[in-house]
């Protein structure tokens, strides 16, 4: 399998930026919101910026079977599922509970870049 593949918007700084940059800003920007939005708008913009990022990853797997999107698109989708959930308070992770689910999708996200180099970048 090629060291790199043109289809691969993760490998790419301007697709890299639309699909996973913007909503990374954004996802950092509700930080600063409180005082503007009601939380319930934070909280479905942060789901959004998850559900973005998951549907990039899916989409960018589909196209060049890049390993660790098969992994992170799932992720960060269930990250979003998860915002929603904990947000609105279906379920109670305690007073931190969007931090925990924010830090763990995105510490799993990260996580699946360690498949590439134990089982090459592109699936075959």
């Amino acid at each position: 399998m090629p060291i790199s593949n043109p289809n691969d918007h993760a490998a790419q700084p301007l697709p890299f930026f639309w699909s996973w940059g913007l909503p990374i800003a954004i996802l950092i920007s509700t930080n600063f919101m409180g005082g503007f939005l009601p939380f319930p708008a934070i909280v479905a913009i942060m789901s959004g910026a998850f559900f973005w990022m998951g549907l990039a990853c899916v989409l960018n797997a589909k196209r060049c079977r890049r390993r660790h999107c098969y992994y992170s698109g799932p992720i960060f989708i269930l990250g979003g599922l998860a915002v929603l959930l904990v947000g609105f308070e279906i379920i109670s992770l305690g007073r931190d509970g969007l931090i925990i689910v924010v830090g763990a999708a995105t510490s799993l996200a990260l996580l699946s870049y360690l498949s590439e180099p134990i089982f090459g970048k592109y699936v075959n």
